[in-house]
């Protein structure tokens, strides 16, 4: 599939024998293949951490004020009701596992007021097209069923893709050039929306500093066909189940990645891959944490 094939007729969805890539998987099997090969496996911890709750807990205050065109004061009056909602719906967890919650209330409220003064002001409202509308776009054959591209953009304008981001630090401009979403979500919402969009703007919100800061980027046809190409080759991959583990990133460092630890993966407790000649205790054994 390829940038000039859009807009097309894609098949018919058939969620029992089709495969549905997602940019998020793709990050990833980019770690190691096991973190996504065992991800339904009984053992398998499910997400949660402070880091992923608190942007999914901005991007809905944003979602909501972009929907209403109204500042969202309710919402910030009334944070325990649907935090804690979102916790426990996405993350299996909920406000009292997180002892005092009033900091993480207060960080919320005041990254989404720099937002409303610093953000808010670049969105042109009559520009909106749609906001965190999912959509799906067909890559191609796979052994047993289609492969599909799976995504939500946080926001799309009439001439722009726009993503919310937060992070414990501002990102360089790099991680917006390299980064494969705004590559996959081009593509996503030509099919969609008939719409030939190839500018992307990362708003990132610098946790360290309090700050929004913009990350433009853009793509061109050819860059866009390679990541088509690399997101349709992920999903044969995980069609097929055979996902291979990379503890170690790369021969030229040869040591164990960050991820491969009882931190940071969830696939640990069960993985069989995890053992290296190196100072790892792997017989340590992993919980769900908040921070």
């Amino acid at each position: 599939m390829e940038w000039t094939d859009l807009p097309h007729s894609d098949p018919n969805y058939d969620p029992d024998v089709d495969t549905v890539v997602r940019q998020s998987t793709i990050n990833s099997l980019q770690l190691c293949g096991q973190r996504v090969a065992l991800s339904t496996k009984e053992g398998y911890l499910p997400l949660v951490s402070e880091q992923l709750a608190f942007g999914t807990c901005v991007h809905e205050i944003i979602s909501q004020d972009i929907s209403h065109n109204a500042l969202q004061q309710d919402m910030l009056l009334n944070m325990g009701e649907w935090i804690n909602e979102i916790l426990v719906t996405q993350y299996e967890w909920s406000l009292d596992q997180i002892g005092d919650p009033r900091p993480f209330f207060s960080e919320i409220g005041v990254a989404y007021r720099s937002w409303v003064t610093k953000v808010a002001p670049f969105i042109a409202r009559d520009n909106v097209v749609e906001s965190e509308q999912e959509h799906y776009m067909y890559l191609g054959e796979g052994l047993n069923g289609n492969i599909w591209l799976k995504g939500t953009a946080d926001l799309v304008m009439k001439d722009r893709l726009v993503d919310w981001k937060t992070s414990g630090r501002d990102w360089k401009q790099g991680k917006a050039d390299y980064s494969i979403q705004a590559s996959l979500y081009m593509p996503l919402h030509k099919q969609a929306l008939k719409r030939s969009l190839r500018k992307f703007d990362f708003w990132v919100y610098d946790r360290s500093k309090s700050v929004w800061r913009l990350h433009p980027t853009s793509r061109t046809i050819a860059e866009i066909n390679s990541a088509l190409h690399t997101a349709y080759i992920y999903g044969l991959q995980i069609e097929s189940g055979h996902l291979p583990a990379t503890p170690v990133p790369t021969g030229f460092v040869p040591k164990r990645g960050w991820y491969c630890s009882a931190k940071w993966c969830n696939a640990w407790n069960i993985c069989e891959s995890k053992f290296l000649n190196d100072n790892v205790d792997e017989t340590v054994v992993a919980i769900r944490k908040w921070k």
